[in-house]
């Protein structure tokens, strides 16, 4: 129970700052999380072949499911009101080929895409000026990044989301 008004307590500290009516450049740098994509990769990756037991034949390698998340949000990656990709989104789409084509660490086996599916986001004050097409136009453009860096555009999924799953704000709002 001590926790659960804690919590309330912290929370009830950090929200005022994301809850002013006024719209200001506040509650807009308050909300820059929500102006985001989300990229979702899945595929496969061989397996490597297991290591042969003294007198066997060895095996032949399979395959694992891989699932690869980015997400390109906030100021980095976009203005407000824009679906114009920024350097820093192109940065973290950049990390997500990387991973898919070469690994990452000591894994460098390649992965194999199956879907990619780019689901785009605005925040509240973008939704609230009628700007929802605006979340399909970023999934648009990352879908469009995706594919200049050699992703195959016949398996990518996009969508916008408009305002809908907001990321919960008060961890980035200053009281």
């Amino acid at each position: 129970m001590k926790k659960l008004v804690l919590a309330g307590a912290v929370a009830a500290a950090f929200l005022p700052g994301c809850a002013s009516v006024g719209g200001g450049p506040e509650l807009t740098e308050c909300l820059q999380p929500n102006r985001r994509v989300v990229v979702e990769l899945g595929g496969i990756k061989p397996k490597p072949a297991p290591k042969p037991k003294p007198g066997a034949k060895p095996g032949k390698p399979g395959r694992e499911s891989v699932m690869l998340r980015a997400l390109v949000q906030g100021n980095s990656a976009w203005d407000p009101g824009s679906a114009v990709l920024k350097d820093g989104g192109k940065g973290e789409l950049d990390k997500l080929v990387k991973i898919v084509k070469q690994g990452a660490g000591k894994d460098t086996r390649a992965t194999t895409v199956g879907s990619v599916i780019v689901s785009g986001h605005v925040d509240r004050l973008e939704a609230a000026d009628g700007k929802d097409s605006l979340a399909e136009d970023r999934a648009r453009a990352v879908k469009d990044y995706l594919v200049s860096k050699g992703v195959d555009g016949k398996l990518v999924f996009w969508e916008g989301k408009g305002a809908k799953e907001p990321v919960p704000v008060t961890k980035f709002c200053e009281s």
